[in-house]
């Protein structure tokens, strides 16, 4: 094998395939990056047999070959390289010589006969949606998947397509997140997915610097995202989601319009202190035209005031401040709804209008105050 192409390109290309590159394996093939030069194109592939890159740079190939090299010292050493161009020449031995500017290095590789197989692109269905808006909706979800594997479906999130829309939800027994936007081409049928939370996370991190649009293809166990020059695979998590419609009230005897930004802050602050207690808790008393937040530990005491529009009743509630916090941090928009039922009810935040957003969060019980 032997190729040239542009350091940039190359640097760019690596920094998107090592994220599927396995940190925990005994499979040493798997610590590395599959170097692929055919066509006047450098093909490379990565694999932890869950997720799977491949990204094509353009190449300036003399003979084609395949090699595979360890991602993190081929990565480190390209990085620090000089120059616009790197010269790559491998021989039989899978040694392979780099050379850029007054800099040479000979590494030893691995045979690519061992490496696996990119999956096979099965578009049994297929939609396409704009990067800004499923980075979007991956914000606005992924944190809230469970971490706890006793119920493996709630470590992913479910995707759903019905019509031109897509919703993404997420719950981990104690909150629900759900976001919902356009794809750009109406599927024929209503269809649903259930995605890893990491593979989620890893997809996020390759769309942070693309903008586009995104191909997405998914069979029965497996899904594709296609942008650009970059494939994206990822196995697809087997079993039922929670009936997750029937969690959300659809009743509310308070429904509440405030500031997001004004809760935001004050919730943080209050939980500067809420983190010393013991169940981590803001509690919230809901006028009719003020909300009351408060939070206790030991150090001391914390008491805000807001300023809102109750339309139902007056309500004292508390719940989890990270929960809380979370959810605040990811809607845009200067107001949200909160409505409720009771104080061990949950509560549901929404937009002023549409249909953009719901997230549910769950009470932390708390003891009557006389």
């Amino acid at each position: 094998m032997k190729f040239n192409c542009s350091k940039e390109s190359l640097m760019a290309a690596l920094s998107i395939a090592q994220k599927a590159v396995s940190s925990k394996t005994t499979m040493k093939i798997l610590e590395g990056i599959l170097f692929s030069a055919s066509d006047n194109k450098l093909l490379l592939r990565s694999t932890d047999l869950e997720i799977g890159v491949e990204v094509t740079i353009p190449a300036e190939v003399e003979r084609v070959g395949e090699i595979v090299l360890t991602a993190s010292i081929i990565s480190e050493l390209i990085r620090k390289m000089s120059g616009s161009d790197i010269f790559f020449e491998s021989d039989e031995h899978h040694q392979i010589k780099i050379e850029c500017l007054l800099s040479n290095f000979t590494l030893k590789g691995l045979s690519d006969e061992e490496f696996p197989d990119f999956p096979e692109v099965i578009d049994d269905h297929i939609f396409t949606i704009d990067a800004a808006v499923l980075k979007e909706l991956i914000k606005g979800t992924l944190f809230s998947v469970a971490i706890n594997e006793n119920i493996p479906v709630l470590t992913g999130v479910k995707i759903e397509l019905h019509e031109d829309n897509i919703n993404l939800i997420a719950l981990d027994g104690y909150r629900l997140a759900l976001r919902s936007g356009k794809i750009k081409n109406p599927v024929a049928e209503d269809l649903s997915v259930i995605i890893p939370s990491k593979s989620l996370s890893e997809i996020n991190k390759v769309l942070a610097s693309y903008s586009g649009d995104v191909v997405v293809k998914f069979s029965k166990n497996q899904i594709f995202f296609e942008m650009d020059n970059t494939q994206f695979t990822s196995r697809l998590l087997e079993g039922d989601f929670i009936n997750y419609k029937q969690i959300i009230p659809g009743e509310k005897a308070t429904q509440v319009k405030v500031n997001r930004r004004l809760l935001l802050e004050s919730s943080e602050r209050a939980a500067l202190l809420a983190r010393e207690g013991k169940n981590n808790l803001i509690k919230m008393d809901f006028n009719q035209d003020q909300l009351i937040l408060t939070s206790n530990a030991e150090i001391g005491d914390v008491f805000e005031v807001i300023p809102i529009e109750n339309r139902g009743e007056s309500l004292k509630i508390a719940f989890n401040s990270k929960f809380l916090i979370e959810a605040l941090r990811v809607i845009e928009g200067e107001e949200l709804m909160i409505d409720m039922t009771t104080s061990v009810g949950p509560g549901v935040l929404l937009p002023i209008e549409g249909n953009d957003f719901i997230y549910l969060i769950l009470p932390v019980r708390i003891a009557e105050e006389n």
